[in-house]
């Protein structure tokens, strides 16, 4: 602000011309402004999964198999070994001996079939299933009540 020689203001852009023996005072004024980032809770988001087990029948096919053996004797004379042999399901095994005669004679004694029968049962078993369920709730404010959230899926 300045003022005239009569220390009044002046209101304009010219200043009065000033004599050396007076004193012209200036006010200096400085501001400063500080930006900063404060951090506020306003909510919060949590997820988790929730494991649920239940009961369920489950139909389920149950297999085994049978297995019958059965001798049958032979005492035919033969001239060499054969090998075990497979007739549809049953196994043929052959069992030999040397029975004594006036000489060696190798002599089929008997056959064993052991015969293999699939049976497959149809039942119903209770097994016990797992499954999750993701919850996803929300809450408002630093101390808001969580509320789930629907349509997470």
């Amino acid at each position: 602000m300045e003022r005239d020689t009569e220390n009044k203001p002046v209101v304009g852009g010219e200043a009065p011309d000033i004599r050396a023996d007076e004193e012209l005072r200036v006010a200096a004024v400085r501001e400063e402004l500080e930006v900063g980032v404060k951090s506020i809770e306003t909510g919060a988001v949590r997820v988790r999964t929730v494991v649920h087990e239940d009961m369920h029948p489950v139909a389920v096919s149950l297999r085994s198999e049978k297995v019958t053996v059965e001798r049958i004797p032979v005492g035919r004379a033969v001239e060499r070994r054969d090998a075990p042999r497979q007739e549809g399901d049953t196994l043929i095994i052959p069992v030999y001996e040397y029975v004594p005669v006036i000489r060696m004679q190798l002599t089929l004694k008997e056959e064993v079939r052991v015969t293999t029968t699939e049976i497959v049962d149809q039942t119903s078993r209770n097994i016990l299933l797992h499954t999750e369920e993701l919850v996803v709730e929300r809450r408002h404010g630093a101390d808001g009540e969580w509320q789930r959230e629907d349509g997470a899926d």
